[in-house]
């Protein structure tokens, strides 16, 4: 359905029709206004960050849930996708571009009640869970959110948990964040940090790349159980935005997201 939609629409327009392509969102406008939207899913420039096993680089490059699911909704836009389609930047400068350049993406976003505004959204991609995450051995329990001011917990700036633990009114003082959250985890095995806000399934993936048994640490509060988004600059185009999400959905009405889904251990009963 979607193989063909550039070259369907490009067509179009230089046939001098008023009405833009119907699968592009359904638009009706001048051809300049649908050249425009056309342009803009071709320039859309399209951030990750490292967060497996939902987006992360490795020796062959660019892999993970998140990033199949993005490459095969482009691939069904007619968009070429080659290893430079997609951009790995660190969180906070992913985040600040999609907040403050149009023509920028991000994935894989949590969808917030606060962020609902700052974006436009592609999806759901995946299920995801945030929590408080600590050595068993520690014995640590929480019954509420005022247990956790006792606590040393550190966060990546700006990623969700950072966002969920100022929601519920963490003490600033409290809260350690970083860039990279390779540095939380040197800081939680070394008994520097009494946990950190992460999600997951990255931290049970990453203790097992580190070669830490997860089984040693647990979730001692959950923070989130939300879905993870492609998230765009709000002037994004509402043509755009609509062609990447038919996109998405045609990947789970033929069987292909799940089939990503399984490659990666998460398919959804």
């Amino acid at each position: 359905m979607f193989a063909h939609i550039k070259r369907l629409l490009a067509a179009t327009l230089c046939g001098g029709t008023l009405f833009g392509f119907a699968a592009f969102g359904g638009i009706h406008s001048a051809s300049a206004e649908g050249n425009s939207a056309l342009k803009a899913l071709d320039d859309l420039v399209i951030m990750t960050e490292d967060y497996p096993p939902f987006n992360f680089r490795d020796s062959e490059g660019l892999k993970g849930v998140s990033t199949e699911i993005m490459r095969e909704i482009l691939r069904r836009t007619g968009r070429n996708v080659d290893e430079h389609t997609i951009e790995l930047l660190p969180w906070a400068r992913g985040y600040q571009l999609t907040l403050d350049k149009p023509g920028h993406a991000l994935f894989s976003t949590t969808r917030t009640a606060s962020r609902e505004a700052l974006f436009k959204w592609v999806g759901p991609f995946v299920p995801t869970v945030v929590g408080l995450i600590a050595k068993k051995e520690r014995k640590l329990t929480l019954s509420q959110p005022d247990d956790l001011h006792k606590l040393r917990i550190g966060v990546v700036k700006d990623d969700i948990g950072h966002l969920l633990l100022k929601e519920i009114g963490m003490p600033e003082a409290r809260v350690e964040p970083v860039l990279l959250n390779e540095q939380n985890y040197k800081k939680l095995f070394a008994g520097r940090i009494d946990a950190i806000a992460y999600e997951t399934n990255v931290s049970n993936w990453r203790f097992r790349m580190m070669g830490i048994n997860p089984d040693e640490y647990e979730v001692i509060y959950k923070l989130k159980s939300a879905e993870l988004y492609l998230a765009l600059h709000k002037d994004t185009p509402d043509a755009v935005v609509t062609t990447l999400q038919k996109g998405l959905d045609s990947i789970k009405e033929d069987g292909t997201y799940q089939s990503i889904l399984q490659s990666y251990g998460l398919a959804q009963k």
